[in-house]
């Protein structure tokens, strides 16, 4: 099994993408959707009832976690817990 996740900005282009693919459900495509997060810090609430959603917008490649892009995240993370 594939999977392919779009980051789709324009809802005209989104429309007609999920058009064009609902042509082939039938073939066994199973479409989607997922909404985007707001980024912000998210409530014991929120997390309770959007865990999967959650889970599923994280970072799934272990080589990314030891790449210079996390560690600089972390870094600016931990800079800005810092300041609070």
């Amino acid at each position: 099994m594939s999977q392919l996740i779009l980051n789709i900005e324009n809802e005209n282009i989104l429309d007609k993408l999920l058009w064009m693919l609902k042509h082939f459900e039938s073939d066994g495509v199973k479409i989607v959707e997922e909404k985007k997060l707001p980024e912000h810090t998210f409530t014991d609430e929120y997390i309770k009832d959007n865990w999967r959603e959650l889970i599923m917008t994280t970072h799934s490649d272990p080589e990314y976690y030891k790449s210079e892009a996390y560690y600089e995240e972390r870094a600016k993370e931990y800079e800005e817990r810092g300041k609070n």
